[in-house]
């Protein structure tokens, strides 16, 4: 039964380091872990840093295993079943939620959270049985967990290992935000309130407990009902029920005609589904590499000096440096305007400020950091438009318009969806 038209998560940037966390609450001790909101991915996964299962009486086994490569990092490990809770103050739980628990992990898949909680759909979240394999075994296993597989800790071994995965028959995993709206448990929409792609530290030594509650670290997830309306909003369709797949149709410079933003590649269509995705687990806006140059040149004829202060950044950013510019003035840099196909194909323009692109005390006092991205070595052509363009609204992921959802956007802010 629904028990709540809307629910307030508090969410926060200090542990994710680029991604916002929430807190569920794991097993029959309702152990506490910090997990990453991202709606670029689907799987509900735990580190054993915090949730130990031997001591979960909740806990039940399956033969299922999963491996999952992100754009940076990546798991394996055994999937399991058990209580899952939402940090709320009505009791809200689901029985008998499959979770993986992450058993090889490239370091720092999750920043300093305890895990990911992927948003998107059921496509993304595959698993596979390997029955065959525990069988095989001496003696034989009858389930996943413990985990019997030995796996090196890097992103070779484990994309060697998701490979080695695929003969065995596949299993999709219902997402947990769909389980828990299959439930009846929550409403059928989701919406994020950020502020922030990167976390605020403006003082030195400040401790956890200090920059989680600077405000402008902190934010909400809401599942269901937000009290606000969309008919001023603007809304894009969803294309795909894999990723948030969205269709870009150009890049605008403020002050110059807008660059047509190019089809996604045909090899990647069955895989990658569209040009462009809305995705809360990326920190950065990455341009497809045509629209990157697009934006570098527009810079470049407004002011010489931008394009080397990009590159400047940049070198400092690859050799892990901080950034610091005294002259630095957002105010002289131009807005950016991303055309979307709206429900009936119309263009639909989203703005980005140099304030979301340019984030001042990133992770460290007077440090800045430029949040737009060239495209990714071996990434196909598709933009992937993560915090610096949901940072900008009120970005309602609404599942229940259309069979494949719309995405709303408003310019609510977050103190106007206080709780």
């Amino acid at each position: 039964m629904m028990t709540d038209k809307r629910i307030v998560l508090p969410i926060n940037l200090a542990l994710g380091i680029g991604a916002y966390t929430t807190k569920l609450y794991i097993g029959s001790e309702q152990v506490e872990v910090n997990v990453m909101i991202d709606t670029g991915s689907s799987t509900l996964a735990i580190d054993l840093n915090k949730y130990q299962p031997i001591n979960d009486q909740y806990l039940s086994t399956t033969t299922l295993a999963q491996a999952v490569v992100y754009g940076a990092g990546g798991w394996a490990g055994p999937v399991i079943k058990t209580h899952i809770g939402l940090n709320h103050s009505q009791s809200i739980q689901l029985y008998n939620a499959p979770i993986a628990l992450v058993s090889a992990s490239q370091q720092h898949s999750f920043q300093q959270a305890d895990g990911i909680w992927g948003m998107a759909y059921h496509h993304l979240n595959k698993s596979y049985d390997v029955s065959a394999y525990l069988k095989q075994q001496s003696p034989t296993l009858a389930a996943s967990y413990p985990w019997p597989f030995t796996i090196e800790k890097n992103a070779t071994a484990i994309k060697a290992f998701k490979k080695y995965l695929r003969p065995f028959p596949e299993q999709d995993i219902t997402p947990l935000f769909d389980d828990f709206e299959e439930h009846e448990v929550v409403p059928n929409q989701f919406t994020l309130i950020t502020q922030r792609s990167v976390e605020y530290i403006p003082h030195q030594g400040m401790s956890l407990a200090e920059i989680e509650s600077e405000p402008l670290n902190q934010g909400q997830f809401i599942i269901g009902d937000t009290g606000i309306s969309t008919e001023q909003s603007k809304t894009i369709k969803v294309l795909h029920d894999a990723y948030y797949n969205t269709h870009l149709i150009s890049v605008a410079v403020d002050g110059f005609p807008a660059c047509k933003a190019p089809p996604l590649d045909a090899k990647h269509l069955n895989s990658f589904f569209s040009n462009s995705i809305i995705d809360s687990g990326c920190s950065f806006l990455v341009l497809q590499q045509q629209l990157y140059q697009y934006v570098v040149n527009c810079l470049q004829q407004i002011d010489a000096s931008f394009v080397s202060t990009i590159e400047a950044f940049k070198q400092a950013f690859q050799q892990g440096k901080d950034y610091q510019n005294a002259l630095l003035d957002i105010d002289l840099w131009p807005d950016l305007t991303l055309n979307f196909a709206g429900p009936r194909d119309e263009p639909v323009a989203l703005t980005i400020s140099a304030k979301q692109y340019w984030q001042s005390h990133a992770k460290g006092p007077n440090n800045w950091m430029f949040m737009i991205m060239n495209q990714l070595p071996q990434w196909p052509d598709q933009t992937l438009c993560g915090l610096p363009l949901i940072n900008s609204y009120t970005c309602i992921f609404d599942r229940s318009n259309t069979r494949l959802g719309q995405i709303h956007w408003t310019q609510s802010t977050y103190d106007d969806q206080s709780p």
